[in-house]
């Protein structure tokens, strides 16, 4: 093969690439150190928030349903997806220290079942979220999973998990490139 075919041939495989990075939402909005926040994981996350508002106000408040358009509301979703996102991170840090992966897995697991066991959770993620079970599971039941199996373990050790994560988060070296938003003190907040 001559140059100029081995040329083009990378400059496609590269803008396959690309264009798939771009398609499926997998670029970076953050990096906890050098672990990233995946745009498409922060979208599903804001999106389930944003669809469960909506639902709740219809049921309760319907005169004030609209509050949810508004631009301060969609920010604060969006700073507390992210600044969740970022906790999590720093919480599943803390649990390869302590778990092997497999281990970790097995009670993230145990735990999530145990939520779910017996229930069609199915028909009710979808309606309150617009999720699947799984993606429910992923987004939402697993990151509850991970905070409690570090919460239990400290409590043991006599940490205080509160004061442990306020302190791992004013250390956390994080940037944020999602316009509109930074982290400051150890916390995500909407720039002015």
């Amino acid at each position: 093969m001559d140059r100029k075919k081995i040329i083009i041939l990378i400059a496609s495989a590269v803008a396959i690439v690309i264009i798939s990075i771009i398609s499926f939402k997998l670029y970076p909005i953050a990096f906890v150190g050098w672990q990233p926040v995946i745009y498409g994981d922060f979208t599903k996350n804001y999106d389930a928030a944003v669809f469960y508002y909506v639902k709740a106000l219809l049921t309760y408040n319907k005169s004030g349903a609209d509050i949810i358009n508004s631009l301060e509301v969609k920010n604060e979703i969006k700073r507390a997806g992210l600044e969740a996102s970022i906790e999590d991170i720093l919480i599943s840090n803390e649990l390869k220290k302590i778990f092997s992966s497999s281990e970790l897995k097995n009670q993230i697991d145990k735990d999530v079942t145990a939520v779910i066991q017996g229930k069609d959770i199915e028909k009710e993620t979808e309606t309150l979220y617009g999720l699947s079970s799984g993606e429910f599971a992923m987004y939402f039941l697993e990151p509850q999973a991970r905070m409690e199996i570090l919460e239990a373990r400290m409590r043991l050790e006599n940490i205080n998990f509160d004061e442990w994560l306020a302190s791992e988060k004013k250390q956390a070296k994080v940037m944020i490139f999602l316009p509109g938003f930074e982290w400051k003190d150890g916390t995500v907040i909407i720039k002015k």
